[in-house]
């Protein structure tokens, strides 16, 4: 897929675990926080979020993108893309709810699950490059992404 001249490759359709009745698995790891009484949670910390994985042989850096029924919704970038999912937005950490945790892991996951929810199709188009933080910016300069925050 060519994004304002880059030519990003399909990673994976991001699916959310499912129960073996076919719903998708909620989870609220905010409540296993060991400190929850003494720090507060962050803007996206609340609520339920899902899990999903995606493969772990893509250790390249690059720029990411997230779309949804074909629409352009969210532009990243980082230095491991399978850590960056697996260990970031798809597996949300306890920790992360509070504030001074990962509020963009929160808040990704919570628009992937609400989409996932709705059936729609979401997928991970990636391009590989040293130059990620630049592209990255570039793209979000040039091009509206909803998921983004500005």
């Amino acid at each position: 897929m060519n994004i304002n001249g880059y030519n990003f490759v399909l990673i994976y359709k991001i699916k959310p675990k499912k129960k073996t009745n076919g719903r998708i698995i909620q989870l609220q790891p905010q409540n296993r926080y060991k400190n929850r009484k003494t720090i507060a949670l962050n803007k996206y910390g609340t609520g339920r979020f899902c899990q999903f994985r995606i493969p772990v042989d893509i250790e390249q850096s690059g720029v990411y993108v997230i779309i949804v029924n074909k629409k352009c919704k969210y532009v990243g970038e980082c230095e491991n893309l399978s850590s960056r999912y697996n260990m970031g937005y798809g597996q949300i950490s306890p920790r992360n709810c509070f504030i001074n945790g990962q509020e963009t892991n929160c808040r990704v996951n919570k628009l992937i699950l609400k989409e996932a929810r709705a059936g729609k199709e979401i997928k991970l188009w990636f391009l590989k490059t040293t130059d990620y933080k630049h592209i990255e910016q570039k793209l979000r300069d040039n091009l509206l992404w909803p998921w983004n925050k500005i």
